[in-house]
């Protein structure tokens, strides 16, 4: 929107710049032709008590050429100004470029290809006198015509521009609203991200809890298995050193009876079915501390 507003801007002190070039051009122009009307009425004046010859004449006919050149000069330069802008509605357009039309058939006059009525050979000073002023007086009336036109074209094009400015702010008002509901939407949608993320967040915060109440029913099953293991243990170790007395008891004894066979059989096989049960606890101890260090691991908990 920023970007909008900026070329709008631009496009609008691109236009005023160029206005304004052209009439302070065609005003320095202005100037210098009241300038050199000026002193031609002085020189017209100076040259009536004077006796008019050729080169005279030929004087004044430069005089006038160089006029008529600095009208084409002005003519040239009101013709830039036929499109003013390249906005705005057809009807400011013509109403400008009727104006335009109307400067330029004023302008085409003083290009306009009759020459003084110099008369040399009859040297009638006064009648030539007569013809100048007249022309001088033609020349004041064409540059009266001409600034008021430019007069016109000018405030024609004030309100041409006025009448720009205008539109391209309603234009940018629009294209504002269109924004403003646009970054709503957004905004919505947006709101509506956040609570997504926040509920899957809880969850997440809920089931790593739920993780970490697991983690430490493990441990406790796992001090738990300890225990039994070595309270397991320290029944092997007590039925082993129990055994062993036995065996030294038999030894010492001269004769063998075959209970005492059969009972020390029985505690034998009594050692080996608490060996096999001991066994087993291990191997469900080391598959709990497995269990545990791999959970442990999905969920970035430290191993001791």
């Amino acid at each position: 929107m920023s970007d909008l507003w900026n070329i709008s801007q631009d496009g609008i002190k691109s236009v005023n710049s160029t206005f304004l070039q052209n009439q302070s051009f065609l005003y320095k122009e202005n100037i210098k032709l009241q300038d050199d009307i000026v002193r031609l009425s002085q020189q017209l004046e100076e040259i009536r008590s004077l006796k008019m010859n050729d080169d005279l004449f030929q004087y004044f006919q430069k005089e006038k050429e160089n006029l008529l050149t600095l009208n084409n000069t002005l003519r040239e330069n009101i013709r830039h100004l036929k499109t003013p802008s390249k906005f705005g509605d057809h009807e400011a357009k013509n109403e400008l470029r009727d104006t335009v039309y109307q400067l330029d058939k004023i302008i085409e006059k003083v290009r306009r290809n009759d020459k003084f009525e110099i008369k040399t050979q009859k040297n009638n000073t006064e009648e030539v006198i007569k013809s100048l002023t007249e022309k001088l007086e033609e020349e004041e009336r064409k540059y009266e015509e001409s600034n008021e036109a430019l007069r016109k074209l000018r405030e024609d094009d004030e309100k041409y521009m006025l009448r720009e400015k205008i539109l391209d702010m309603k234009q940018l008002l629009t294209d504002l609203e269109v924004e403003n509901t646009k970054l709503k939407y957004e905004n919505e949608q947006l709101l509506q991200d956040i609570e997504h993320y926040k509920k899957q967040l809880d969850e997440a915060l809920e089931e790593t809890k739920a993780s970490a109440k697991q983690c430490c029913a493990l441990d406790d099953e796992k001090e738990l298995l300890k225990k039994t293991i070595s309270n397991l243990e320290n029944e092997r170790i007590r039925i082993k050193k129990a055994m062993i007395e036995e065996m030294n008891e038999a030894n010492r004894a001269k004769r063998v009876s075959v209970d005492t066979e059969i009972a020390l059989q029985h505690i034998s096989e009594a050692y080996e079915n608490k060996r096999k049960e001991i066994k087993s606890l291990m191997e469900q101890l080391e598959d709990a501390e497995n269990i545990i260090k791999e959970f442990k691991q999905q969920i970035n908990i430290p191993i001791l």
